[in-house]
């Protein structure tokens, strides 16, 4: 086939969904990886989705070439899946963050385009880079794993054309969790204060930074973690106190 082709893991729903409607505003074919195939998703002549239990690594074995041949050589890959399971939290994070990660780029970089511009963007998170009781020991871990990929891969894969970049949103509005935020004064509240440019960002911008950076407006970018967090990151810790205590 002629047209460009992206690749997007975890496109079903949240920020994932929301960069595939980007690729398929582009004119791009997209290929969907995620367990289920939700009830309003309908495969098209540019859009067919591809199931796989990321916890199951021979469940996705195959996977790269079946994407290969549904539409042609590949130019962007998005990493956008989380481990939501039961049993073994730690174990079920590194399996779907980082086994199947790795398995997933390295699997599917040989059927990338020979030419043109090439990028893989991973989603990580301000996790990756600072602590926080409101996740797990092995989310931390495995953002801050995916972030060493990054760099790892954005050598190895750049030395073919490919280059690799992460984004780091910290939390936003998704379209399943804008009304629980917004109805809640006291949390909105305290993002309007916490965040230097006033407000809690949206998955749309977090969506912006991936579609720029999966495109050739970034053509020598390769190898970063970008922070998506409308400065929260660059605040000093003891500035942030004083905010909260009126000091």
């Amino acid at each position: 086939m002629n047209e460009q082709h992206a690749v997007v893991v975890g496109g079903t729903r949240g920020l994932g969904r929301i960069v595939v409607q980007k690729f398929l505003a582009r004119g791009y074919a997209v290929s969907v990886v995620s367990r289920h195939k939700p009830a309003d998703f309908e495969d098209s002549q540019r859009l067919r989705h591809f199931a796989a239990d990321l916890e199951k690594s021979e469940t996705f074995a195959n996977l790269p070439a079946q994407i290969r041949d549904a539409f042609g050589p590949i130019s962007y890959l998005v990493l956008s899946q989380r481990f939501r399971g039961e049993g073994d939290r730690w174990a079920g994070e590194m399996q779907v963050g980082l086994t199947a990660s790795r398995a997933l780029v390295e699997g599917l970089a040989p059927h990338f385009a020979d030419q043109g511009d090439r990028a893989i963007a991973v989603v990580s998170s301000a996790y990756a880079e600072f602590a926080g009781s409101s996740q797990a020991a092995g989310y931390h871990a495995v953002k801050a794993g995916l972030n060493a990929m990054v760099r790892y891969y954005a050598v190895t894969l750049g030395r073919k054309g490919i280059r690799v970049n992460a984004i780091m949103p910290m939390t936003h509005l998704k379209p399943e969790s804008r009304a629980f935020y917004e109805g809640n004064e006291k949390s909105m509240d305290a993002y309007r204060r916490l965040v230097p440019l006033g407000r809690l960002g949206t998955a749309e911008e977090s969506a912006d930074a991936i579609d720029f950076l999966c495109s050739a407006r970034a053509s020598f970018i390769n190898g970063q973690s970008l922070f998506v967090d409308g400065g929260v990151s660059v605040v000093w810790q003891e500035e942030v106190a004083k905010i909260f205590t009126g000091l």
